[in-house]
């Protein structure tokens, strides 16, 4: 069952269903003494994407994303940096074997690295635009925390690049079996 106030995850004991993070239980009255004081910075900045991200639990988004994921999560330099070093190495390996198989593998190796690597660095990332913030605004900086913008791209930017990642990849792909 989910907190109707904060989203979490909510734990039942003898009386009562209640939320370990907010302390809501399930009579509507809430357990006091809870400050987001006691929450972590890094959680108030991503909300409820927090647990997802720090237990890792969309790593398929990360494996049919590839560098993508860092386009939707506001780093969008470093995506499109990834997305030319992950066509790079799909080349090497490909001209390793020169067969489709060996571009499999190399879109496998790419992808397997995404699922383990990826969340971390966004973590990482995170805590340096945390930090940046903090010395941004010393006195309102939790505000500045909660805010929802973290210069995502749409669904639709994603759709076209990808097109176009694909489709100079298919041209490169003509070019060289021509050769």
């Amino acid at each position: 069952m989910k907190c109707p106030k904060c989203g979490k995850d909510m734990f039942k004991s003898n009386s009562h269903v209640f939320c370990s993070h907010c302390g809501y239980l399930d009579d509507g009255k809430q357990i006091h003494g809870y400050e987001e004081k006691q929450v972590s910075d890094l959680e108030i900045f991503l909300g409820n994407e927090y647990d997802t991200i720090v237990r890792n639990n969309n790593i398929k988004s990360c494996f049919f994303l590839g560098p993508l994921y860092f386009w939707i999560r506001g780093f969008i330099i470093l995506g499109f940096l990834l997305q030319i070093l992950e066509i790079y190495i799909w080349y090497l390996i490909f001209n390793f074997g020169k067969s489709v198989i060996f571009l499999f593998l190399g879109f496998l190796f790419t992808r397997m690295i995404a699922m383990i690597a990826y969340n971390p660095l966004c973590i990482f990332l995170y805590q340096l635009k945390i930090k940046y913030i903090k010395k941004k605004y010393p006195t309102s900086y939790l505000t500045h925390l909660r805010k929802k913008i973290h210069n995502s791209i749409s669904g639709l930017g994603i759709f076209l690049f990808i097109f176009l990642v694909v489709g100079i990849f298919i041209c490169f792909y003509i070019l060289y079996s021509a050769v």
